[in-house]
């Protein structure tokens, strides 16, 4: 039985990283790598031997493809890194229906449909890691359902690690500031956009597997995240929301 990971948005950013690391872990045997772009995942496979690519889009059935190959494969999966999302900055009366369904479906839906047809695979000492936010810890006019669905990803991933624990499955949320990706705008409308505590995709998933094998319920990774999770404590929500209004709106 192959000793498997699962690792969504594997082609960029945070999901390529965590790639990397996770293929250089002796108890894994293939890291299933799910994207949208077959010629990324090539070059994915190239570069890491261990890397099974799956070509499938999130927002539509891809999702089948996957729980299909679970069903097939019954493998002995030792994570699962809910890694694909949709970020959006603006208006949300400027989202329109259709990339708001996509975009609850990829970042909500996705991640607890998998960990549902996962966990039956999951044995001791597996983990599964949630790529949620920092902005889940306030609300963020702008950011709205962006922040909205990633306090989704950390809630169910805290209430599950509560399930789970008897299991010895430790699920991890993981709640990141500002990722240096090119996923990041780098400007708007001609203005360069200031990112306060910028951290590298290195960092973040290092921390994060570090503190899910720790067997801890959430991964607060560089100073912005714990100081954000702090300060949205002890803040009026209120402020909070304007004095990010103020610093964003620029941008918008």
């Amino acid at each position: 039985m192959a000793r498997i990971a699962i690792i969504t948005g594997a082609t960029g950013g945070l999901g390529m990283e965590f790639t990397r690391v996770v293929s250089s872990y002796d108890h894994i045997d293939e890291i299933w790598a799910v994207g949208r772009n077959v010629e990324k995942l090539n070059k994915l496979k190239v570069s890491c031997d261990k890397v099974i690519p799956i070509c499938a889009d999130l927002s539509g059935a891809g999702l089948d493809i996957i729980i299909q190959k679970i069903e097939e494969k019954k493998p002995d999966i030792k994570y699962l890194i809910n890694n694909a999302g949709i970020g959006y900055l603006g208006k949300y009366e400027d989202m329109g229906l259709e990339y708001v369904r996509s975009f609850c479906d990829i970042n909500c839906t996705v991640p607890a449909l998998l960990m549902s047809v996962a966990l039956p695979y999951m044995n001791k000492d597996a983990g599964i890691l949630n790529i949620s936010s920092a902005s889940s810890f306030q609300p963020n006019p702008y950011l709205a359902l962006y922040s909205a669905s990633k306090v989704f990803i950390k809630n169910i991933s805290r209430a599950l690690y509560m399930e789970l624990k008897s299991r010895g499955i430790t699920v991890t949320a993981v709640c990141p500031g500002w990722i240096d990706t090119d996923m990041l705008p780098r400007e708007k409308d001609g203005k360069k956009i200031k990112y306060a505590g910028m951290i590298s995709a290195e960092k973040v998933v290092e921390k994060a597997l570090n503190d899910n094998r720790k067997g801890k319920d959430m991964s607060t990774p560089g100073w912005f995240s714990k100081y954000f999770r702090f300060y949205s404590k002890i803040t009026p929500t209120k402020l909070v929301m304007r004095q990010w209004t103020r610093s964003i709106k620029q941008y918008i």
